[in-house]
């Protein structure tokens, strides 16, 4: 991707996380970025086509994050757990930020469709994953909890996505640690 349409990406998702996304145009992303606004339309003719690959981008890191822990034989499955939430400890350092697709879900319903469907895709892929790390680590002893993998990778991902929005009310970056820190006790059994 050139140069221009990353540094059009950065600045739009750091509008995002910090006002929402209906709350920015074009002309603000190019007065921060130092272009014309017709170079953006160049790089994406809508506003919803940058946000969809704003999502899109931030889906596939996250993703890139997990199948790269799915490639490993001997799986440490509390090391695939504390890599998978390092991203997200450290949206945690920073006072606005909070997951992308968190802060969107509160825009879901106004949000262009093609953007709802990556917002969904995100989710998806989130608790999938986690499902599978958490019933496979049960299953070689690794965790230990009570109910299905997959009701509890629906409480702990719900946790981390609210913790890290709470956090960004509050500003106090130890709510998330504490949250996680109490995930990893209920896994401990």
């Amino acid at each position: 991707m050139a140069e221009t349409a990353t540094q059009i990406l950065d600045t739009a998702e750091e509008l995002i996380q910090a006002n929402g996304f209906h709350a920015f145009s074009f002309q603000d992303v190019a007065d921060r970025v130092g272009i014309k606004k017709a170079s953006i339309y160049y790089h994406f003719p809508a506003k919803s086509e940058l946000g969809k690959a704003i999502i899109e981008r931030y889906r596939k890191t996250m993703l890139a994050v997990m199948t790269d822990l799915d490639t490993r034989e001997n799986v440490d499955y509390w090391a695939a757990l504390t890599r998978y939430l390092a991203p997200i400890l450290n949206l945690a350092r920073n006072p606005i930020h909070a997951c992308l697709c968190g802060v969107l879900s509160g825009e879901y319903p106004g949000l262009p469709k093609d953007m709802q469907d990556e917002v969904e895709r995100f989710f998806d892929e989130q608790l999938s994953w986690l499902t599978k790390l958490l019933k496979d680590g049960r299953k070689d002893g690794a965790f230990h909890f009570e109910g299905s993998p997959a009701r509890m990778a629906k409480l702990s991902f719900s946790a981390v996505e609210g913790a890290l929005l709470i956090k960004r009310i509050t500003g106090d970056d130890k709510h998330v640690k504490q949250v996680v820190e109490s995930l990893r006790s209920l896994l401990r059994g």
